[in-house]
């Protein structure tokens, strides 16, 4: 090859990546969901592939907008069967984060499938609410063991970081995935061994119990005695009675019941 035709190649191959790069740069960064709504604390979010939105809103305002963008992706591995939603606020009228986890579900999406984390900075606690499909995988256990491997993070002020495991352990379990759990595996562990001890005190007390007579000797030794004289029977007196024919009466009662929808809920004060 001459040297104008590598000089020519050379040319021609950087046309085509000087064209080419813009492509290449859309597609290493293309994700799958999009934008619906942008406000200063509510963003709405649609996951392309399973068509469930993803909120965020941050009413405490403990997020900057790069981690709520970082944590998209996180919470879009939690939305290919239901609804994803993030809250924070340092105003709760419940006083109770169940009970605003579950009023604020109920408020966008009731009897849908989804999951909540709230993040209460009024109460200081993190709060899940699973409901439908997701209340079958999200148990109220699994939340709590969530709660117990992540609270920690929010304790010390990490938001952020405490946000991301929360959604990272979700999408574990949705997955079919095991998530560890050292803080059941410790409070088993001390319940094991106090049962332990309870068993070893009563065997340990009944060792030391002196054995008693049995029932058959204890009647052996008994000296029995007794006396019987005839009975006798005399009248004293009589009376009479009036005794009017009553009518029967009767009744009967009734009741009913009724179902509800089927939600899950758990977490950890931090």
């Amino acid at each position: 090859m001459t040297v104008l035709k590598k000089r020519k190649a050379a040319a021609l191959l950087t046309i085509i990546l000087i064209f080419m790069f813009p492509l290449i740069v859309c597609a290493s960064e293309s994700v799958s969901f999009s934008v619906e709504d942008d406000e200063e604390n509510y963003k709405l979010y649609i996951n392309d592939d399973s068509g469930y939105e993803i909120l965020i809103d941050d009413a405490a305002d403990i997020f900057t907008d790069d981690e709520e963008r970082d944590l998209i992706p996180y919470m879009t591995d939690c939305s290919q069967e239901g609804f994803v939603i993030l809250v924070t606020t340092d105003d709760n009228k419940y006083d109770d984060a169940e009970a605003y986890a579950g009023n604020y579900y109920d408020s966008l999406i009731p009897e849908e499938s989804g999951i909540l984390f709230l993040i209460d900075m009024d109460t200081r606690e993190l709060r899940f609410y699973s409901e439908g499909q997701y209340h079958y995988e999200l148990t109220g256990s699994i939340m709590n063991i969530i709660g117990d491997n992540i609270y920690r993070s929010a304790s010390a002020g990490n938001y952020f970081e405490c946000a991301k495991e929360a959604f990272t352990e979700i999408s574990d379990v949705l997955e079919g995935k095991r998530i560890a759990a050292p803080m059941k595996y410790i409070s088993n562990a001390c319940l094991a061994v106090l049962i332990a001890l309870i068993i070893n005190y009563f065997i340990a007390r009944a060792a030391s119990m002196m054995t008693g007579p049995l029932d058959s000797e204890v009647f052996a030794a008994l000296n029995s005695r007794y006396s019987f004289t005839d009975p006798g029977v005399r009248k004293t007196h009589s009376t009479r009675t009036y005794s009017p024919r009553s009518s029967g009466s009767g009744g009967s009662g009734g009741g009913g019941g009724g179902g509800g929808g089927g939600h899950s809920s758990g977490g950890h004060s931090f």
